[in-house]
């Protein structure tokens, strides 16, 4: 008589439904990657988009508790017990979000030949001496040809680091496979009996002990670590690590049940010795189906805190320009209508017919493809119709310019930042009682002769760059932007600020200069290559002679983010590409924002290296100090963001790297305090502020009637 599972039934539903309000509530976002980068543009975060397989899972779990929905609402019992098929739906949820993000994928199918076509890394298994490597004629055809295995992982934890894979077979399970391995070769022993006879005699042969021990288990670990070394990896990646959970068997003979174990010895001695072999390929063996933890009680890990920038920023280009520009230092007009005299055409000098809406860019040149279409208030389209590109962007940064001015902003970032690093050094060394006085940390940091030390760093092409832009021509307006472009790189003596409307008050950029960084990149970089269409004026000799300083980079350990790791590696793989790509006879498949045709170039300005890669020069050498990059636009970061070799399967841009080491192998399963914060290593990677573009020229042309120029 078949059992009556109709008190389970209702019980399974109970369950399912709890697991779905728990899946419907959990913030999500604790799962994705969050950047380091402080956008201060957008105001908004550089994250993950979404988990890959997520969204099937739970319309899996869905369409799971419709069914049993359904049963109970026929009323006809279930042939089997409902109950464990929900259990391994939680325990699954619960191993999803106790895993250590950023989580990638859910369910996803690894290896073989998933992703070669896009990926960047190895295309070849690990076994170099194997078919892998054999030559193409050694290999058959059609279904002669072997293939790579795939292998499901449960779940792609920390970016892509880790592959989490769930065993759910029970130890039974084990023992019939052993006692089938032994038939197998207890039979093979007895047909060569006469000839392989054991002269000693005895009981069961040792053939079985002595073979090589394999198993479903052995197999599903080497599987895994086959996949980890053959999918492709994103720059700077590693094979990811294994871990192994087993959710049916104990991790020790003591907590066996349903076996005869009075000895405290396990069923078969081949059990705990695969645990070895495993552990012995450094797979990560977890045990238990985490049943103990109730659903209410795991919130998931916290969203890493809100990066602080270092005191040593390095400057990309677009912030060494945007420093410079007469936006910053020139009195600030006292209305918009002002605003619109210094950089807006008048009626009867308007381009065109004048009602054209110029497109935009990032202030980073004009480029030679479809240009963006730039986001303009209703307010501002009959304003601005008729007007150049140049005079519509510089327009706009004189807006913006009255409503943020960037030195006043950049300072009390800083400052900010300074702030928080001394309150953390105090709670760190206990130095300060909770209950100190508020008013003497307002008096220190308000203390001019008590300014955090903060070191300004440009790459060589980053400054060469600023001297061509500011360099290539005659003096635009009266020479105050290009003044400032000397003092700043040390070419000439004096105050960067004289004459600006900040002189006197310059916070924490009293006596601004720039140092420029040695040239230790190992870029495959050829100096004699010019990018194509530069100004062949343009030669070394006439040049400055940089000044280089020594960061001291070597031999000093440096704390960074995850993100300064892979971005360090793929814009050295981008800045290698393109090197190379300038070298007769070599054809390399560039991104699209590096290829020459689309490069932008700037209207006036001769410049012997393209902008987009003078940025990822910037980029590389900040992510390779630890620095944070302050870039005035997000032009290059955005291209390099969204290339595919960044967006391999399986990949998330970066794992997080925290501070404290044991927050990173999910030994709090996830039940931390709300409030709790966790906090990646080093500093933000990029700060990113509105640029800024030239506007001396424009501003004392217009003053003088004079309309002609640019007319871009």
């Amino acid at each position: 008589m078949s059992q009556d599972f109709t008190e389970q039934l209702q019980h399974a539903h109970e369950l399912i439904k709890a697991l779905l309000d728990h899946i419907h509530s959990f913030p999500v976002e604790r799962l994705l990657y969050h950047a380091p980068i402080l956008d201060r543009i957008r105001w908004d975060v550089w994250k993950q988009d979404e988990v890959m397989g997520l969204k099937k899972f739970i319309e899996g779990v869905e369409h799971h508790e419709r069914l049993i929905a359904g049963m109970i609402r026929s009323g006809v019992p279930p042939q089997d017990d409902p109950i464990p098929s929900v259990q391994g739906l939680t325990t699954f949820w619960k191993i999803i979000i106790t895993s250590p993000p950023p989580i990638v994928g859910v369910r996803m199918a690894m290896g073989g030949d998933r992703g070669r076509a896009f990926g960047s890394g190895p295309s070849s298994g690990m076994n170099k001496a194997g078919k892998a490597s054999q030559g193409v004629g050694s290999q058959g055809k059609g279904k002669e040809k072997e293939k790579e295995k795939e292998v499901w992982v449960d779940v792609i934890a920390k970016g892509g680091m880790e592959w989490v894979r769930i065993y759910s077979k029970k130890i039974s399970h084990l023992l019939a496979e052993f006692r089938e391995i032994d038939s197998y070769i207890n039979s093979d022993f007895d047909s060569d009996s006469d000839s392989n006879s054991d002269p000693n005699g005895g009981g069961e042969s040792s053939s079985s002990r002595d073979h090589e021990l394999t198993n479903s288990l052995i197999t599903t670990a080497r599987d895994l670590i086959r996949a980890s070394y053959s999918i492709p990896r994103i720059p700077g990646a590693a094979p990811p690590s294994i871990t192994l959970r087993l959710t049916r068997i104990p991790s020790s003979s003591s907590e066996l049940e349903g076996f005869d174990n009075d000895d405290g010895e396990w069923p078969d001695d081949r059990i705990p010795k695969s645990f070895d072999i495993i552990r012995s390929m450094g797979i990560n063996l977890l045990f238990g189906d985490l049943s103990s933890l109730s659903l209410s009680t795991i919130r998931g890990h916290p969203i890493p805190a809100r990066p602080l920038p270092s005191l040593r920023l390095n400057f990309d280009i677009t912030a060494l320009m945007g420093l410079c520009s007469d936006v910053l230092h020139h009195p600030l007009p006292e209305n918009r209508e002002e605003a619109a005299r210094r950089s807006l055409r008048p009626e009867g000098h308007l381009i065109g017919d004048g009602t054209s809406t110029p497109r935009g860019r990032d202030g980073t040149g004009r480029g030679k493809g479809k240009g963006k279409k730039e986001e303009v208030d209703e307010e501002e389209i009959e304003v601005v119709k008729g007007q150049s590109q140049n005079s519509v962007e510089l327009y706009r940064c004189i807006l913006e310019e009255m409503d943020r001015p960037f030195i006043e902003e950049f300072d009390k970032v800083i400052r900010d930042a300074w702030s928080e690093m001394k309150g953390r050094e105090k709670v760190q060394t206990r130095d300060v009682p909770d209950n100190s006085d508020s008013n003497d940390e307002v008096e220190e940091l308000t203390n001019e002769d008590n300014l955090p030390h903060v070191q300004f760093w440009t790459t060589k092409q980053a400054a060469q760059y600023t001297y061509e832009a500011l360099n290539s021509g005659p003096a635009h307006g009266y020479g105050g932007e290009q003044r400032r472009m000397l003092r700043m790189l040390g070419l000439e003596e004096g105050d960067f600020f004289e004459g600006s409307r900040y002189e006197g008050n310059e916070g924490i950029l009293k006596g601004f200069k720039v140092k420029i960084f040695d040239e230790i990149e190992q870029v495959k970089e050829d100096d004699t290559v010019n990018a194509p269409g530069a100004d062949e004026e343009m030669s070394d000799s006439l040049l400055p002679s940089w000044n280089f300083e020594k960061s001291n980079l070597e031999g000093r350990e440096i704390s960074r983010p995850g993100l300064d790791i892979t971005l360090e590696a793929i814009t050295k793989t981008f800045l290698d590409e393109y090197y190379l790509s300038t070298k007769a006879n070599h054809k390399v498949a560039l991104p699209n924002f590096l290829q020459p045709k689309k490069m932008p170039t700037p209207p006036v300005a001769k410049i012997s290296l393209p902008f987009p890669v003078v940025s990822l020069h910037s980029l590389h050498r900040g992510a390779k100090e630890g620095m944070t990059t302050v870039m005035m636009g997000t032009a290059t970061l955005k291209e390099v963001w969204g290339q595919t070799r960044w967006r391999i399967r399986g990949w998330e841009r970066a794992g997080y790297v925290w501070e404290e080491e044991n927050q990173l192998d999910g030994g709090s399963n996830g039940q931390e305090e709300e409030e709790e914060e966790r906090r990646e290593k080093g500093f933000a990677t990029v700060m990113i502020f509105p640029y800024r573009v030239f506007g001396e020229g424009k501003r004392v042309r217009f003053e003088q009637g004079d309309y002609s120029y640019p007319l871009r």
